[in-house]
């Protein structure tokens, strides 16, 4: 049998779609799972189910403030800012380092605000 020519596409490479920066609703159709999500590894994807958070769809309608301060129930090391900028980066598909300083200061604000209290004794 003669080989299968491949179907060739066409792409248009005036614009390099890899500086393309899709929004997170343009992507979201494409994340099966937590870890395919941009910032977030398997590591990360472990620490949210070990949270009880399983899917993309939980972590969106969560937030990033409610999933961090799960994440840190269940381990708090995970009390640190710049895990906080990775999630926001996630919701915003933006690189974790590249989100915005307002978003910035509120992830280092909300991280101070889930430090324990010191008990007087």
């Amino acid at each position: 049998m003669p080989a299968k020519k491949p179907k060739t596409e066409k792409i248009d490479t005036r614009f390099p779609q890899m500086f393309r920066d899709e929004s997170f609703e343009e992507k979201r159709t494409t994340y099966k799972k937590i870890s395919d999500m941009r910032n977030l590894g398997p590591n990360t994807e472990k620490a949210m189910h070990k949270a009880n958070i399983k899917t993309v769809d939980q972590f969106v309608k969560l937030g990033w403030k409610k999933t961090l301060a799960k994440l840190v129930k269940t381990n708090p090391k995970n009390r640190h800012s710049i895990f906080a900028y990775a999630l926001i980066g996630a919701l915003k598909n933006q690189d974790a380092f590249h989100i915005s300083e307002e978003d910035k200061k509120a992830a280092r604000d909300f991280c101070a605000s889930l430090k324990p209290k010191k008990s007087k004794k």
